[in-house]
C-alpha cells in the first residue's frame, strides 16, 4: 500500500513539472518578438508574388457605394504600384507600411490618385485635379466625407492562396487574392472590360420562382449596390469578368447566393440576365 502511494505521489510530481515547463515555454515567447515575426511575414507576403494582388475593395461600413477590384504590386518593402477596374489611369506608384499594432498595420501612407480617392472628401472628388478617367465626373458622397475610404487596414489573416484585411475605420473585409502568371498580362484590361459592359445596366429586377423583386441602385453614380423595395441594407458588388461577385453572401426569398454570373441575352431576356450556379435566382436587367 504504502509503495502504491509512492508511485501515485511520484507520477503527480512528474505531470506537475511537466505542465510548469510548457508553460513557462509558453511565457517565455516575448508577445513583441511574435508581433513583429508577424509584421515580417505580411512583408514577404505581400512582395512574394511578382505578378501582383487582386484587391476586393469596399469603402463605407454602409456599403452604399458599392466594391471595386484593385491590383497592387508591392515592388519592394516600400513601393507599391495600384491600378483599377474603374479607371483607365495607368499604375500610379506610391509608399507603404506595415508596422505593428493589434496586429500587422498596412498602411498606404503616401498619396496614390487611384487609391486614395475613395478617402477623399467629396469636396475633393468633385473638382477636376482629383478625378480619374473613365470614372465619376460630379462628387461623391457628402461634401466632408466622399465615400468613405480609408488608408489603413489590419491583416487579420495570411494563408497561401489569401490575405484578409479588415478597415481600422469601416471594420469592412477586405481580401487580396493573388494574380495567377497566366493572366498577369491580361487582368485589368479583362476586368475594366467587365465594368463598361455591365456597368450599362439599370432597373433592375430579382426573379426567385414566381416572385418578382425590383432592385435599385443604393447609388445611382456607382452602380454597385443595390436595393431591394422595403429593405435598407444594400447588396454590395464587384464587376468581375464573370459577372457579379458580392461583399457576402445575401439572402433573397430565401435563396442565397454570394456570386451571380453573367447569361448572355436570350428571347426571354433581351439584356441577358445574372444567375447563380443552380439557376434558383434571376437579376434581370430592365434597362
Amino acid at each position: 500500500m504504502k509503495f502504491k502511494l509512492f508511485i501515485l505521489g511520484v507520477t503527480i510530481l512528474f505531470l506537475n513539472a511537466s505542465c510548469e515547463k510548457k508553460m513557462d515555454h509558453i511565457f517565455d515567447e516575448n508577445p513583441t518578438e511574435r508581433l513583429n515575426a508577424s509584421v515580417a511575414n505580411v512583408y514577404s507576403k505581400l512582395q512574394s508574388n511578382k505578378n501582383g494582388w487582386i484587391i476586393k475593395y469596399f469603402p463605407s461600413n454602409g456599403l452604399e457605394f458599392g466594391g471595386y477590384t484593385l491590383f497592387a504590386k508591392f515592388n519592394n518593402s516600400t513601393d507599391v504600384s495600384v491600378e483599377g477596374d474603374f479607371t483607365t489611369l495607368s499604375a500610379q506608384v506610391s509608399t507603404y507600411t506595415v508596422a505593428p499594432g493589434a496586429g500587422p498595420i498596412l498602411t498606404f501612407d503616401t498619396y496614390n490618385r487611384i487609391f486614395h480617392y475613395f478617402a477623399l472628401p467629396g469636396v475633393f472628388n468633385r473638382e477636376a485635379a482629383y478625378q480619374l478617367p473613365g470614372f465619376l465626373s460630379t462628387q461623391i458622397g457628402a461634401s466632408n466625407e466622399g465615400m468613405k475610404g480609408e488608408n489603413d487596414f489590419l491583416v487579420t489573416k495570411v494563408s497561401s492562396d489569401s490575405i484578409v484585411m479588415e478597415g481600422r475605420k469601416s471594420y469592412n473585409k477586405i481580401v487580396l487574392l493573388p494574380v495567377k502568371s497566366d493572366e498577369a498580362s491580361t487582368i485589368v484590361a479583362s476586368y475594366r472590360a467587365a465594368v463598361e459592359k455591365f456597368h450599362v445596366f439599370s432597373n433592375y429586377m430579382f426573379e426567385v420562382g414566381t416572385e418578382s423583386f425590383p432592385a435599385t441602385f443604393a447609388t445611382v453614380a456607382t452602380k454597385r449596390a443595390l436595393l431591394i423595395a422595403g429593405n435598407t441594407k444594400p447588396l454590395a458588388y464587384r464587376y468581375t469578368p464573370v459577372g457579379l461577385d458580392f461583399y457576402t453572401e445575401y439572402d433573397v426569398s430565401g435563396v442565397k447566393f454570394r456570386e451571380l454570373k453573367y447569361v448572355e441575352p436570350t428571347d426571354g431576356y433581351l439584356k441577358g440576365y445574372f444567375t447563380n450556379d443552380e439557376g434558383t435566382i434571376k437579376l434581370v436587367p430592365q434597362s
